[in-house]
């Protein structure tokens, strides 16, 4: 089975001042998101009791930072206003949900039930009256009923691999049925929490105030991101070696140009934390590059360092509990390599002179290590000083890069302030990160 084990969704219940607290992202402990209940989130156990009042003021919340422009805030607080209230019909109209037959679906779900057909945390989609069959271990085929043993036979080469499809991701696998059902699921929760906080990239703030005030409806997505998931190592470099010869210097890749990501189930014993962050890490390059029409060949004349730092910044994603999520925390992903680097080895690439590399600039550069520590640490302080001042210039700065219209100096700009003064900030942003856990 793959190695990955982000999700799921069961829910608590916590102060609202606790939680608005840690909404505002704290610079020191790392932003809070919440993951909603859906047929991909599995949830085992009992269901968390529900507290309508409370969902309905974190949702209030949502509403009044949408009217101010505060994009990605108004997500995350709808998003924990379903964690409170999971029956909030407005906060799942804003997260594109629609009751049908008692039960929350997605879009694509939308459709399989329509079809017929139910989620199954094993399985994917399936005949609602066809599960007795698969857990005695038969597989539909078409018309035909086949032996697991058969059906795994039949799946064995890539090319006929099983596909299961998501409302965001079409798998291919010859791992298992199992397998890629998982994987899916996990990508589908790093897909919302991606959506959350990056969705300022792709909707403008009116588009999200009318949003918010029921005169528009959340925006669908009828183009899966396709991923490939090899059951073996071998058969990944294998694969792959002709278009990356460091193919087996890698857990996983995005190829732009193809528009697909490839990975490979772990053995047992690996560091699940290691392969978790390379999925984070690709499924993030993925989404920006195919969510916002990016050029084949993005950041090749500036500004490259961030389509690396902030697919590096979502490595830090961890679950604290429940649907409690973070991000940036001092402890996690490259941030203490970030902290080391600025406050103990005194590495430092002034913004400047950073926004002015194009992509294999910075690539053949010999301190690539160092640099992507500190493009981790740049993305972190971006998202997260000062309550997340420069959230909302990020997403629209991300955007330009993405099209292919950014020069040097429009990080700056889109900040409104100078490099010396980010540089500053930075520095002062991660002496407070060490100081609450990180390296240094």
């Amino acid at each position: 089975m793959p190695p990955f084990r982000l999700l799921t969704a069961c829910g608590l219940a916590w102060s609202l001042l606790g939680l608005s607290l840690q909404i505002r992202a704290a610079e020191s402990t790392g932003i809070t998101v919440c993951l909603p209940s859906d047929q991909y989130s599995h949830v085992t156990g009992e269901p968390p009791v529900a507290t309508p009042a409370r969902g309905d003021e974190l949702f209030q919340q949502a509403r009044q930072a949408a009217e101010a422009g505060d994009v990605s805030r108004a997500f995350q607080l709808a998003a924990c206003a379903l964690v409170e209230d999971p029956d909030h019909a407005e906060a799942r109209r804003v997260l594109g949900y629609e009751q049908v037959d008692g039960q929350w679906l997605t879009p694509y779900g939308k459709q399989m039930h329509a079809a017929g057909r139910e989620w199954h945390p094993k399985f994917g989609w399936i005949a609602s009256g066809d599960l007795p069959r698969y857990q005695q271990g038969e597989r539909r085929a078409g018309r035909r009923w086949l032996s697991a043993e058969a059906d795994r036979t039949l799946h064995e080469l890539i090319d006929r691999g099983w596909q299961i499809r998501t409302d965001h991701f079409l798998v291919t696998t010859n791992h298992s049925l199992e397998a890629g059902v998982e994987l899916a699921g996990e990508l589908e929760a790093v897909y919302q929490l991606w959506r959350q906080l990056f969705a300022g990239c792709f909707l403008s703030e009116q588009e999200v105030r009318d949003l918010f005030a029921s005169k528009r409806q959340a925006r669908g997505q009828s183009k899966p991101f396709k991923v490939v998931y090899y059951r073996t190592r071998d058969e990944y470099i294998a694969a792959l070696r002709a278009r990356q010869p460091r193919i087996a210097d890698t857990q996983g890749i995005y190829f732009d140009n193809l528009g697909v990501s490839y990975f490979f189930a772990g053995d047992d014993g690996e560091d699940v934390a290691a392969r978790n962050a390379t999925l984070y890490h690709e499924a993030v390059h993925q989404m920006f590059h195919e969510s916002l029409g990016g050029e084949k060949n993005v950041g090749a004349l500036n500004n490259f360092w961030i389509v690396e730092g902030i697919a590096l910044y979502f490595e830090s994603l961890q679950r604290e509990s429940g649907s409690r999520f973070t991000l940036g925390s001092p402890t996690a992903g490259r941030v203490p390599a970030a902290v080391h680097r600025r406050l103990v080895d005194s590495y430092y690439i002034p913004l400047a002179e950073l926004t002015a590399l194009g992509k294999q600039e910075l690539q053949r550069r010999d301190d690539l290590g160092p640099l992507y520590s500190q493009a981790a640490g740049l993305a972190t302080f971006l998202m997260q000083f000062d309550g997340g001042r420069y959230r909302d210039p990020l997403a629209r700065y991300l955007q330009a890069v993405y099209a292919g219209k950014t020069t040097d100096a429009s990080l700056a700009e889109l900040c409104g302030t100078s490099y010396d003064e980010l540089d500053r900030q930075y520095l002062q942003f991660v002496r407070e990160l060490s100081k609450s856990g990180g390296s240094g």
